[in-house]
């Protein structure tokens, strides 16, 4: 069972069987909520008072085992009224706690009747109405997610999920490797939402991409195509592609010729991926561990945001012992489960809650990046670089449509974030409309393209201070002096806007990877009054009087701040 990431700091857990060992294995990393009693989640469910909504979850799972009433294994009524129950409990959660993440496991049908041929199969129905339900109400906004209960079954087969004798003692439906599965899945599901995914897949081509060596069997020689054994390779970069457009980035480390690799993706018919799929295509003859600390270093993300994908076992160790914080991927000996591995990694490391906008654009962004860094070799100073970026910002409140986006950031975001707070989406909704509180994002575009949604500053509001809480900005643009614009316009506006607020104050806790902004306060003229070490963290506080704060000369951007100017609630 993988256990690895960041804690969601409090789950539940609803079903109508006995999920103790659940429970338990589940409490080494998050704090754990689950019915004391047995099958009594749906009045949990309906009853406003109950335990379950007490221990304030930041994420449910319900978790349904259908084959607990055997009495109405032919009566298709009893079932669709069992099924019509549970929707209700279930839409009665999403009321009341319409902010939070609801994991709903999908239902493992298994039709074993002293039925006839001609009998009506009915349970498919109902199986389609369960899942049909649950995807209109996301449809409609819902924070609703499939749990994948019954496809993680299929895989591993119901002999080896289930354990009737477990059943017939405590209630307890599923094996020891059944338990392991949806502690996997519960897992995976909680890393999704605290954006504890990788970043980048880093892959090797010869008999990877493709089969064969390119180097030795030509483009013509290498095994590609869409049946027999080249098709496994094509449905690999099939499901890269789409991790792509999902916002996983895509490199290639391969030891070949570059104008072999080039070759293979102008010309060979087969190819999925074509070159500008990649953010960097490496193909030379240095070790693969010292090229991967090169690209981390030019896309500005650490090595724990990648993960290795290669067939030879050497390479794979030499990455493993001289870059340990890489995922180092398993590679089947029997390369027609290669798209399965394939499938894997992306569930077990890239499966996002959701994705944005941003997401989809993720590698034209890094291309773009690209070319800024040659305006950057042209130009004399940082100012003139800037300049000639030509770059605009869009400065304001955060809207309601941005809150997915924001809580991302919070949680995806560890260079440039000044204490590294993750709130949830609820908790990023009450701070943008508290009167005490405000978040502010903005938005970066220059000559080369639209950055998307890349900063946010997080005010609390008390008394005559302001308090930046949370500071954080996307690696992307980091070296941009956006920071400097943010803290000028915001100061602009409390000054205009909040007259009470004679100060701004701000927090720095250190962090392993927030160096970056060790000193980001100092820079933009903020006075350390404070610095002390606390439950083994480092804090400084700073601050500073807003008039001479909105004194400082800033400059490199135009920006649009706060379309709307008001006191008090978001209109």
């Amino acid at each position: 069972m993988n256990l690895g990431g960041r804690a969601v700091s409090k789950i539940a857990l609803l079903s109508n069987s006995t999920i103790d060992m659940i429970a338990d294995m589940l409490k080494k990393i998050h704090t754990v909520y689950y019915s004391a009693g047995f099958n009594i989640w749906q009045q949990e469910a309906l009853d406003a008072s109950s335990e379950f909504y007490k221990s304030q979850p930041e994420v449910t799972f319900i978790l349904l085992y259908y084959d607990a009433y055997s009495d109405r294994q032919n009566n298709i009524d009893q079932y669709r009224e069992m099924i019509h129950s549970w929707l209700c409990a279930i839409r009665q959660i999403n009321n009341l706690l319409p902010k939070m993440p609801l994991f709903v496991s999908s239902l493992d049908i298994c039709d074993k009747l002293c039925a006839a041929y001609s009998d009506n199969q009915f349970h498919k129905e109902v199986e389609a109405e369960w899942i049909g339900t649950l995807e209109e109400w996301k449809k409609e906004g819902a924070e609703i997610y499939i749990l994948p209960v019954s496809e993680k079954i299929a895989d591993i087969g119901r002999d080896q999920f289930y354990s009737r004798k477990m059943w017939y003692l405590g209630n307890m439906p599923y094996s020891m490797t059944g338990i392991n599965a949806i502690a996997d899945l519960i897992c995976n599901a909680c890393s999704s939402i605290n954006g504890m995914r990788k970043k980048c897949i880093a892959v090797d081509l010869d008999n990877t991409l493709w089969g064969g060596v390119v180097g030795e069997d030509g483009i013509d020689g290498i095994i590609l195509s869409e049946h027999k054994e080249g098709a496994c390779f094509k449905d690999t970069q099939r499901l890269l592609l789409k991790m792509k457009k999902q916002g996983v980035l895509l490199v290639v480390l391969s030891k070949n010729m570059i104008d072999d690799v080039y070759e293979v993706f102008e010309k060979h018919p087969d190819m999925v991926l074509k070159k500008e799929d990649f953010v960097k295509i490496i193909a030379n003859w240095e070790s693969k561990a010292s090229n991967i600390k090169k690209i981390a270093a030019e896309l500005n993300i650490g090595l724990d945001a990648f993960v290795f994908l290669d067939d030879n076992p050497v390479e794979r160790e030499q990455m493993k012992a001289e870059c340990p914080e890489v995922v180092v991927a398993d590679f089947p000996k029997d390369t027609s489960l290669l798209p399965e591995m394939v499938y894997k990694i992306y569930t077990q490391y890239f499966k996002m809650l959701r994705t944005t906008e941003e997401d989809a654009e993720k590698t034209q962004m890094y291309h773009n990046q690209a070319k800024r860094a040659k305006v950057m070799e042209q130009a004399s100073n940082v100012e003139e670089y800037l300049t000639n970026l030509e770059i605009e910002v869009d400065i304001h409140f955060m809207r309601e449509e941005e809150e997915r986006r924001v809580v991302q950031l919070l949680h995806k975001t560890n260079q440039f974030n000044t204490t590294t707070k993750r709130y949830t989406e609820k908790e990023v909704h009450e701070l943008g409309e508290s009167p005490d509180s405000a978040v502010v994002t903005a938005y970066m575009t220059d000559r080369f393209g639209e950055e998307g949604l890349i900063a946010v500053m997080i005010l609390l509001f008390s008394g005559d201070t302001a308090e930046i809480d949370s500071f954080l900005m996307s690696c992307r643009v980091m070296g941009r002096k956006l920071e400097n614009v943010m803290i000028k316009a915001v100061s602009q506006w409390i000054m205009e806007n909040r007259k009470e607020i004679k100060n701004i104050s701000a927090l720095y806790i250190k962090t392993r990877k927030n160096k970056p902004v060790e000193n980001l306060y100092n820079s933009l003229g903020l006075r350390k009054i404070e610095e002390k070490e606390e439950n083994k963290e480092v804090r400084k506080k700073y601050k500073i009087e807003i008039e001479e704060l909105t004194d400082k000369k800033i400059y490199y951007a135009r920006w649009k701040f706060f379309e709307k100017l008001y006191e008090g609630k978001r209109e």
